[in-house]
C-alpha cells in the first residue's frame, strides 16, 4: 500500500444524499440514520445526543455512518434544511397583505401554514432554538438561513405598503416574535384556556398591528373575540413564598478577598453561558477565562451547575427589579419615553443573563429549585405585564393572557434576533424596534 501508512485509515468516498453510488439499500440505510437522529434529538436533545448512540439506534456502525455524515452535525444541517425549506415555500404561497379583510386574511392563513410546519419539524424548531449560539457549528447556516428567509419576506411587506417600519426591521421584528411564540405553544407555554384556533386568531391580530396599525377595526370582524379570562376574587393575599430563599447564596459569608475570587467565576460563568450556551462552556472554560486554577474553582462549587443557580439567583434578584420598574401607562404622554428608558435597562439585563435565560427555556437542569425560581419569576413578569396591558384601551380582539404571552416573546427574542440580521446595529437601534414592535402590536389603541 504505497504511500499510505499503516496507521492511516483509507477512507471511501462518502455517501452524500445525491451520491450515484449509494443504491437502494444504502439510500434506506442513510434515511433511517436521519430517522433515528430526528427521533434522538426528541427524547435526549442534541447536545446529549452521541454519534455511537445514532448509529446503535439505526442498526449499523460508527464507521459506516460516517460513509454518510461527517458528524451529527451534518445530519442536523439537513434536517434545517429540510424545515428550512419547508418555510420558504410557505413564503411564497402568501397572498397579498395590507390593511384590509383580504389582506388579514391572507395573512391568518400564512401564519397558520407556519404553525403547521412548526408542528411537523417541531423538534427540529426546538433543537434549533437549543443550538443557536454563537461558538456553535451550524450558526452560521442558522443565521444565514434567517437573514435569506427575512430579507425574503421583507420584499413582500414592501410591495404590501408597510410603513413606520423599514421592511426589513419588519420583517425581523415579525419572524422573531413568531418563531418564539410557536417555540412556548410548543411548550405549553401559552393559556391553556384558549384553543388552537383561538391562539392563532391572537397571535395574527399582533401581527396585523404591528405591520398595519391603522387597520380598521372591521378587519377583524373575521375572528372571533377571544373568551373573557375568569379572574379569581380578589381576597387576603397569602403571605409571600420567595422560591429565591431556597437557592444558597455562595458569596454569603466569605470574606473580601474569597468574595472577589467568587464573583469573578460566576461573573466569568455568566459571560462564557451567553456567548457559547450552557451545554458547550466547562469548568476549564470558566477557570481559564476567569484566571485561575481549577483547584480554585472547586474550592467555592461542586460542579458547573451550581454556577447556574447561582446565576439563577441573581438573575431572578434583578428581574423582579425589572418587573417592580414596569409600572407605567405607555399610552400616556411619558409613556413612550418611559418605554424606552425601561427596555435600554432591559438590554443590559438580556445582555448578562442571556446564557441563564436559554438555559431555563431548554430545560437543562432539573434542579426543583431552579424550577421554582423560573415558575415564579415567569409569573410575576407574566402578571405585571396584565397589569400595564389593562392600562390600555385595546378595542381589538387579543386576549390579555395571550397579549402577555407575546410580549414576554418580544423581550425574549428581539435583541438577539437585530443583531443576528445585523451585527451592527446599536443599543439605541434595538431599543427602538422593540419598543416600536410593542406600541404597534400591543399597546395599539385603535385607528
Amino acid at each position: 500500500m504505497t504511500g499510505q501508512s499503516e496507521n492511516e485509515t483509507l477512507r471511501r468516498e462518502g455517501y452524500g444524499p445525491t451520491s450515484l453510488v449509494v443504491g437502494e439499500r444504502g439510500a434506506r440505510t442513510r434515511q433511517r440514520i436521519v430517522a433515528e437522529t430526528l427521533r434522538l434529538f426528541e427524547s435526549q436533545g442534541f447536545h446529549a445526543t452521541s454519534v455511537d448512540a445514532i448509529a446503535k439506534a439505526a442498526g449499523t456502525s460508527r464507521s459506516t455512518l460516517y460513509q454518510y455524515f461527517e458528524s451529527k452535525e451534518q445530519i442536523f444541517v439537513e434536517l434545517l434544511d429540510e424545515c428550512g425549506s419547508a418555510l420558504m415555500r410557505v413564503v411564497r404561497r402568501i397572498g397579498p397583505l395590507g390593511p384590509t379583510r383580504l389582506g388579514f386574511d391572507n395573512l391568518h392563513w400564512w401564519l397558520g401554514e407556519w404553525a403547521y410546519v412548526y408542528d411537523k419539524y417541531a423538534t427540529m424548531f426546538v433543537q434549533w432554538a437549543t443550538v443557536d449560539t454563537p461558538t456553535t457549528s451550524v450558526r452560521p447556516l442558522v443565521t444565514g438561513f434567517s437573514r435569506a428567509y427575512n430579507e425574503r419576506i421583507a420584499q413582500r411587506l414592501e410591495t404590501s405598503g408597510v410603513t413606520g417600519l423599514a421592511p426589513l426591521d419588519a420583517a425581523v421584528a415579525m419572524t422573531g416574535v413568531v418563531h418564539r411564540f410557536n417555540y412556548f405553544r410548543h411548550l405549553g407555554l401559552v393559556p391553556q384556556r384558549l384553543n388552537s384556533d383561538q391562539l392563532l386568531d391572537g397571535l395574527a391580530v399582533f401581527v396585523q398591528l404591528l405591520l398595519f396599525p391603522d387597520t380598521p377595526l372591521d378587519v377583524f370582524d373575521l375572528v372571533e373575540p377571544p373568551p373573557r379570562p375568569k379572574r379569581k376574587p380578589a381576597g387576603r393575599a397569602p403571605a409571600r413564598y420567595d422560591a429565591v430563599d431556597e437557592l444558597p447564596d455562595r458569596l454569603d459569608g466569605l470574606r473580601p478577598r474569597a468574595a472577589a475570587t467568587v464573583r469573578e467565576l460566576i461573573d466569568a460563568a455568566a459571560r462564557l453561558f451567553a456567548e457559547r450556551g450552557y451545554h458547550d462552556t466547562g469548568v476549564d472554560d470558566v477557570v481559564g477565562e476567569a484566571g485561575y486554577a481549577r483547584g480554585t474553582f472547586y474550592k467555592y462549587f461542586d460542579e458547573k451547575l451550581d454556577l447556574l443557580l447561582q446565576l439563577t439567583r441573581e438573575c431572578a434578584a434583578d428581574m423582579r427589579e425589572l418587573v417592580s420598574g414596569f409600572d407605567f401607562d405607555p399610552t400616556a404622554p411619558d409613556g413612550p419615553a418611559e418605554l424606552r428608558a425601561w427596555l435600554a435597562g432591559y438590554l443590559d439585563f438580556h445582555a448578562r443573563y442571556l446564557g441563564v435565560m436559554r438555559a431555563w427555556l431548554e430545560g437543562t437542569a432539573s434542579d426543583p429549585r431552579m424550577l421554582a425560581v423560573v415558575s415564579q419569576t415567569t409569573r410575576d413578569m407574566h402578571r405585571q405585564a396584565l397589569q400595564v396591558l389593562g392600562l390600555v384601551r385595546r378595542p381589538h380582539p387579543l386576549d390579555p393572557d395571550l397579549a402577555a404571552v407575546i410580549q414576554g416573546a418580544v423581550l425574549e427574542r428581539m435583541p438577539e434576533v437585530v443583531r443576528q440580521q445585523n451585527a451592527e446595529r446599536s443599543v439605541a437601534d434595538i431599543v427602538e424596534l422593540t419598543a416600536l414592535t410593542m406600541e404597534r402590536g400591543l399597546f395599539n389603541t385603535g385607528p
